[in-house]
């Protein structure tokens, strides 16, 4: 493998890290400036005030001063574009031919640094962020899931359950003097990390830079709030009720959060989804989808935040075979307490895993994205072999302990949406009381 020798790391004078993976047999650069600034930071009254200061890159920069300019410099430098803001931070995005690379970099400047940020263009962006607002909540599966994961918390609005979006109230009331607050406050090259991969050598992308990101001035890195780790929620079920047959499920337990952990612990836990509900071989898939025919969709996954976590389980059911289909989960899940797993099913999903991480090595924007999560979670870089050393060192012992942790029934969230009677749900309440 040549992934340590591909890889560089960067610091500017005005400390913006540069994380750069050197790519000679492709065509193309992807790019991403990652912000320290998203929902968790936002006080009550700022709801959404990150989303909306992303919102306004694209109305107008320096340079490109209205949408319309910003759409054409696109296709003039041939640009794949985007932004994205989550509960823990924004995103600007770029991929073009490895050419324009200077043009590219330039561009994303602008739209990070250099936006225009006008009263009237503020004021009508409302309007496209409430229907945006409208868009999600009008969505009776977005609605669902998102309820499902505000449940897993004790109070009833828990910052690891804000919608980016903001709520409508907050969106109203944000005023241009509050974008430049909060870009004035988040967006210094500190606070940043730019991530590249692709065709692109390092004396290329410093002389490249050195004209936009080498030239904004420094301030500091933003400290990420910490949350209580004893929030979660108790036994509970939630139901949406929604006139469809097909019924929609989602079943989890609380869960560490990574920054709680040795970082080892998260490849097991991995390991131990990979076996239990996120993979084809998986327990899950074979009983209930293949062997019994319940469902055509189920899955489990895991969603860590830094101080929270939960294991969660989703499917869907026609209403029929709603309660086979509990019962099942219920059984495998005491089935994985009582036993735990088989070294067979370590080395398959260690395996499968282990092909996962090197398979991500031959697309740009993965790579961006395998380096930047770990630094931008401020650990020390792991390469592909790495997360398979550490793997192999994972054994039974260690996954049958985990689970045993995991499956706390006196904490289990079970979420259901579709058509059900008041006896059907009592049944499936039922299932998992422990």
């Amino acid at each position: 493998m040549a992934t340590k020798n591909s890889y560089k790391e960067i610091i500017l004078p005005n400390k913006l890290k540069i994380l750069l993976y050197k790519m000679d047999s492709v065509l193309s650069t992807h790019a991403v400036l990652f912000v320290r600034a998203g929902a968790i930071y936002e006080k009550e009254k700022e709801r959404g005030v990150s989303h909306f200061t992303e919102h306004m890159a694209f109305l107008g920069t320096k340079k490109h001063i209205s949408p319309l300019a910003i759409s054409q410099e696109g296709q003039r430098i041939g640009a794949w574009y985007n932004a994205w803001t989550n509960r823990f931070s924004t995103r600007y995005e770029i991929a073009l031919p490895y050419t324009n690379i200077k043009k590219g970099l330039d561009f994303l400047h602008q739209l990070a640094f250099k936006p225009l940020i006008e009263e009237n263009q503020v004021k009508k962006e409302k309007g496209v962020i409430l229907s945006e607002f409208n868009d999600f909540w009008h969505n009776p599966d977005r609605k669902f899931y998102h309820e499902a994961w505000r449940k897993r918390f004790k109070t009833k609005e828990h910052p690891y359950s804000y919608r980016s979006l903001g709520i409508p109230e907050t969106i109203k009331a944000i005023e241009k003097k509050d974008i430049i607050s909060w870009r004035k406050k988040y967006y210094n090259p500190a606070n940043m990390i730019l991530s590249l991969a692709g065709n692109i050598k390092g004396k290329i992308l410093l002389e490249s830079i050195k004209d936009n990101f080498a030239k904004t001035d420094k301030e500091v890195k933003r400290k990420e709030p910490k949350f209580s780790t004893k929030d979660y929620s108790s036994f509970s079920l939630y139901y949406q009720k929604e006139e469809r047959p097909q019924i929609t499920f989602s079943i989890s337990f609380p869960l560490f959060g990574w920054r709680e952990i040795e970082r080892i612990k998260r490849l097991k836990i991995a390991l131990l989804n990979n076996i239990f509900g996120a993979s084809w071989s998986s327990r899950l898939f074979q009983r209930v989808r293949e062997k019994e025919r319940l469902v055509y969709r189920i899955k489990s996954y895991i969603n860590l935040h830094p101080w929270m976590g939960a294991f969660i389980i989703e499917g869907s059911v026609p209403i029929e075979k709603l309660i086979p289909a509990m019962q099942a989960i219920r059984e495998e899940i005491d089935k994985l307490i009582k036993n735990g797993v088989t070294d067979k099913e370590i080395n398959l999903s260690r395996n499968h895993m282990n092909s996962s991480t090197l398979m991500k090595f031959d697309d740009p924007e993965s790579i961006v994205y395998f380096f930047c999560s770990q630094v931008f979670d401020d650990k020390k870089v792991w390469y592909p072999e790495t997360y398979i050393e550490k793997a192999k060192k994972i054994n039974k012992v260690d996954l049958d302990e985990l689970a045993k942790n995991i499956f706390d029934y006196s904490k289990i969230n079970i979420s259901l949406m579709g058509k059900i009677t008041n006896k059907t749900l009592e049944e499936a309440k039922n299932i998992f009381r422990h």
